[in-house]
């Protein structure tokens, strides 16, 4: 091999300055998705996809990765509301202190900890297949881990925030 051919120059897109055919912003290749086999047979040239549909699935892909990092937040701060109210208009012992309790029993205070964390755990995990899933389709799959990587810190904080109520009994404030 010689030394001004470096194993990348060959690669679409690649541009030495950079060092990285990924830092190319002027195409519109996902360098990010790994190369579709090539089709052997007509058969398998009949059956491949529509680059037209593959970019409509790409683009698809990424409003469905924000419509998650937007909902799963969302839907645990929901569900934690509306779980805290039923359990406040549920009443229990721990209610006649004031209208500042919410959680009026050591079961509302186990149980809404554990509910409300099933949310951002449910939503990381999803995420996490629909990652798979994606890459096995040739879907776009780097906006998902994205997504992935900034739903880890919210269920690390949410589950460090509430699951201490659990096990304290919320008097750890």
């Amino acid at each position: 091999m010689s030394e001004d051919k470096f194993s990348g120059d060959d690669t679409p897109g690649w541009d030495r300055r950079s060092g990285h055919p990924e830092n190319d912003l002027s195409r519109d290749e996902e360098y990010g998705i790994p190369p579709r086999p090539e089709p052997r047979t007509f058969d398998d040239l009949a059956d491949s996809v529509d680059p037209v549909a593959q970019e409509e699935r790409n683009r698809r892909s990424g409003r469905q990765a924000v419509a998650w990092l937007v909902g799963v937040p969302v839907l645990t701060f929901v569900l934690a509301v509306v779980l805290g109210v039923v359990f406040r208009l549920l009443g229990g012992p721990l209610c006649e202190d004031g209208d500042s309790t919410w959680l009026c029993t050591r079961s509302a205070q186990i149980w809404w900890p554990i509910i409300t964390s099933l949310v951002p755990v449910t939503g990381l995990l999803g995420c996490a297949v629909i990652i798979v899933r994606k890459l096995r389709t040739y879907t776009r799959w780097r906006i998902w881990m994205g997504v992935f990587w900034a739903l880890v810190p919210f269920t690390m904080l949410w589950m460090t925030s509430t699951i201490p109520i659990a096990m304290t009994g919320g008097d750890f404030f």
